[in-house]
């Protein structure tokens, strides 16, 4: 339900985002944007960033992309960045499924973070901000199930942080999650609901 004034873009790709706020009523015009986040990670690696600000200088990238080729300072643009945070390493997105393995090992049986950050534009400029931090258990689960798990999902998984998504088969390899379930998924929703209404972009 927004306003017929503003234009509302969401720089991502991600299916799961863009699901998460069509199912809250709004019509983002979906904007991906190409961001070399391997070398902005790195560089923020070698400043001494945290995993949490990483995340944070991503989506900023990404809104800023976005923000350039939208060209006008009306549009509200949402952006967003999740790092898989383990003790301090920072996980990416499997690029084989090979890779997928041996991440979903590395997890197994342990506890993990997802960083996950979320901003709000209009135009070039920067209005709002949250940063969640969701923490998930994985249960030690076998090989067999492993195996089965990453044959069901195949090539999906490259898109996914941490080689698991949520929304599928994925939640079976969890014990326990504590935090925002929209946030492990992507995109916190309800402070940037607020943050949307702030803007009267939606009705208060």
């Amino acid at each position: 339900m927004t306003t017929l004034s503003t234009s509302l873009i969401l720089a991502s790709g991600s299916l799961a985002r863009r699901v998460l706020l069509e199912e809250s009523g709004l019509t983002p015009h979906l904007r991906p944007v190409d961001v070399n986040e391997e070398d902005l990670r790195k560089a923020c690696e070698a400043e001494g960033k945290s995993l949490g600000q990483t995340a944070m200088i991503l989506a900023d990238a990404k809104a800023l992309k976005a923000a350039e080729a939208a060209g006008l300072e009306t549009d509200l643009i949402i952006a967003a960045d999740q790092i898989l945070d383990l003790d301090g390493t920072a996980f990416a997105k499997p690029k084989t499924l090979e890779e997928a393995k041996h991440h979903l090992r590395a997890l197994r049986g342990r506890t993990h973070r997802l960083q996950t950050a979320v901003v709000l534009y209009r135009g070039m400029q920067k209005i709002w901000a949250n940063l969640a931090v969701p923490e998930l258990t994985m249960r030690e689960f076998s090989e067999v199930f492993l195996e089965t798990y990453l044959e069901r999902e195949g090539e999906r998984l490259l898109g996914c942080v941490g080689a698991y998504r949520l929304e599928g088969p994925g939640v079976q390899l969890f014990s326990r999650i504590v935090g925002d379930h929209d946030a492990v998924l992507g995109l916190q929703r309800l402070p940037l609901l607020q943050a949307l209404r702030a803007q009267n972009v939606i009705l208060t």
